[in-house]
């Protein structure tokens, strides 16, 4: 008989994926021997911030989800019909089911511009970078 495991797990807010990549794992083996299929790495984002938590209260067949997701810096609980602002430290304490992270740096192309701009979940800060495509 299957049975739900109701307990809390600690999860990290961000981290670095940089270890687990595959061009890094092949150096670590290797030593920087250049592979040609790699390419250049210098426009790889590997740093991961959580932006969405959801939970389930309930039993295994049946329950009720709630959504809890980071806009600008503020943590929102989405409760079915209802919305609303809450801590940080209510996620930290919420019983995870699901985990969503974002790369820390997306890369957003303005309408007939070709400069990039890097654009960070937690900051309002928009930088023009020279040369991205």
């Amino acid at each position: 008989m299957s049975k739900k495991i109701d307990r809390h797990v600690q999860f990290l807010f961000s981290f670095d994926m940089k270890p687990y990549i595959s061009s890094s794992i092949v150096r670590k083996r290797h030593g920087n021997i250049i592979f040609s299929f790699y390419g250049d790495e210098s426009d790889v984002y590997t740093e991961f911030e959580i932006f969405a938590v959801i939970t389930h209260s309930g039993m295994l067949e049946s329950g009720h989800y709630v959504t809890y997701m980071r806009l600008r810096n503020q943590w929102y609980k989405c409760d079915d019909a209802w919305i609303t602002e809450v801590d940080e430290e209510v996620v930290k304490a919420s019983h995870c089911y699901l985990m969503y992270y974002v790369q820390k740096m997306l890369y957003h192309k303005r309408c007939g511009d070709v400069s990039c701009q890097p654009m960070s979940l937690r900051a309002d800060i928009f930088v023009p970078i020279v040369g991205c495509s």
